[in-house]
């Protein structure tokens, strides 16, 4: 029997003795359920390899603001809001291209919607595992509400409250967070 560290551990040496091998530990156990989420989204394997690569990379610049949560499903979800950021700026791209008479795009406009997608990443990540767990499922897996339920061994109409009380939990800390501004 051999001894398999917890992701804990892992990310214990990686924080305290600065151990590269730990996070590449870490990378090698979660590598195909970020490439799948990613390639869920981007429909390119080539943009997924990007997306996962990135979303490693953001990890461990962020390792320290780990909560202690699912680490597989921490750095799925980083992938998804790389992967969103990626269609949104594609999506415009085409649209700019589509439109010749399109004035310069807004600089200002475009900070202030990535200021609020970060917000809104940040505001996710600080949700219990459980909440975001069903927020990743249902909104970044396209994961429909009575599969949700019956994965959670409860009814759909209880789910449905859930996602709508997190909502509202979400707009609350996004509320907050602009009037502190």
């Amino acid at each position: 029997m051999t001894f398999r560290p917890t992701d804990i551990e892992l990310i214990r040496e990686v924080l305290l003795d600065n151990n590269a091998r730990a996070f590449e530990t870490l990378m090698k156990r979660y590598t195909s359920q970020v490439f799948g989420a990613s390639l869920r989204l981007m429909k390119d394997e080539d943009n997924a390899r990007e997306v996962t690569q990135m979303a490693f990379i953001q990890a461990y610049r962020q390792l320290d603001s780990w909560r202690g949560e699912n680490f597989g499903a921490w750095v799925t979800i980083i992938a998804n809001h790389i992967a969103l950021r990626m269609l949104e700026k594609e999506k415009r791209r085409q649209t700019e291209q589509l439109d010749d008479n399109a004035d310069a795009p807004d600089e200002t406009y475009d900070e202030q919607k990535e200021q609020r997608l970060q917000s809104l990443e940040t505001a996710v990540a600080s949700l219990p595992e459980a909440d975001r767990q069903i927020i990743q499922w249902h909104y970044y897996e396209d994961i429909p509400l009575q599969t949700v339920a019956q994965r959670l061994g409860q009814t759909e109409n209880n789910i449905k409250v859930r996602i709508f009380r997190i909502r509202e939990r979400l707009k609350k800390t996004l509320e907050n967070e602009n009037a502190n501004r």
